[in-house]
């Protein structure tokens, strides 16, 4: 069956994709065979087969024993870089998106299409911490939705901003922060007590959103659970602007805690469901 120039094309794409850590290689380089095949980790006729199929592309080129990119080779090889790139961001912004979609205040998807995502790679759990943090220490302010979800093994480092006169307001779920308030009553007294703490309670929020300076972050949670699997952050305007809308719908709903000492704590221990 006679295929289609656009079904040639794509065969063509796909071809180059599975190639394309040969034509990394080769970007602004040139090699013979034998440290092509050491540099790939690829045995002598796998190269020869590759070599011969990117050759006829027009993609490289053998010059004086030695392999190198065409123009249109390293014009081909920096498209498909930024796309393998690219394309692994939207994977990874996927759980992302799954979460805004039911967002109190709509956004458009393209509106997160420069953020920076980290996940949990490599099997590390707290790469998206080690983010969110960094961009803590950027910051005069912070707003921020379910930000325990983020931060449950670094609320020192985060108290320690406040105290230092980082303005903080959170929103928080109210059986998290009763769960915050019994295992770090100390942490807890000592940043309201500071004056640059507000935290104000709700029975549900839609993701963990936090609002930065110059940029807005997004926290989702692995299903069934609230371990931290992917963050999102982005410096886009629309994405800001979005932010504060979703904020200021949460805040409606929310109690502000005043006061933090002792007795406090335990009348907040007590307090029970708010929607109840």
């Amino acid at each position: 069956m006679a295929t289609t120039p656009h079904e040639d094309d794509i065969g063509v794409l796909i071809d180059l994709l599975r190639r394309s850590p040969l034509l990394e290689e080769l970007h602004g380089e040139v090699y013979d065979r034998r440290e092509l095949q050491n540099r790939l980790g690829v045995s002598r006729a796998t190269s020869h087969r590759h070599t011969k199929l990117l050759s006829e592309l027009g993609v490289i080129e053998r010059v004086n024993g030695q392999f190198r990119l065409t123009e249109s080779g390293t014009l081909l090889t920096e498209a498909s870089t930024r796309f393998k790139r690219e394309a692994s961001t939207a994977l990874q912004l996927a759980p992302v998106l799954e979460a805004v979609k039911d967002a109190p205040v709509p956004i458009d998807n393209e509106a997160f299409a420069d953020a920076t995502v980290t996940g949990t790679e490599h099997g590390d759990p707290h790469t998206p911490l080690v983010r969110f943090i960094t961009l803590v220490r950027e910051t005069e302010a912070l707003h921020a939705l379910d930000l325990d979800l983020i931060v449950p093994a670094r609320l020192d480092e985060v108290k320690g901003r406040i105290v230092n006169g980082m303005e903080t307001e959170l929103i928080g779920l109210l059986d998290v922060a009763k769960d915050i308030i019994e295992n770090n009553p100390e942490n807890c007294i000592e940043a309201w007590t500071s004056g640059y703490l507000t935290i104000k309670l709700v029975d549900e929020l839609p993701f963990a959103l936090t609002i930065f300076d110059d940029r807005v972050g997004i926290g989702v949670c692995e299903p069934g659970t609230r371990n931290l699997r992917v963050y999102a952050d982005t410096d886009a305007p629309e994405v800001r602007e979005w932010a504060w809308k979703v904020y200021e719908t949460c805040e409606k709903e929310a109690i502000e805690v005043e006061g933090m000492d002792p007795e406090d704590i335990r009348q907040i221990m007590e307090i029970p469901a708010i929607s109840g």
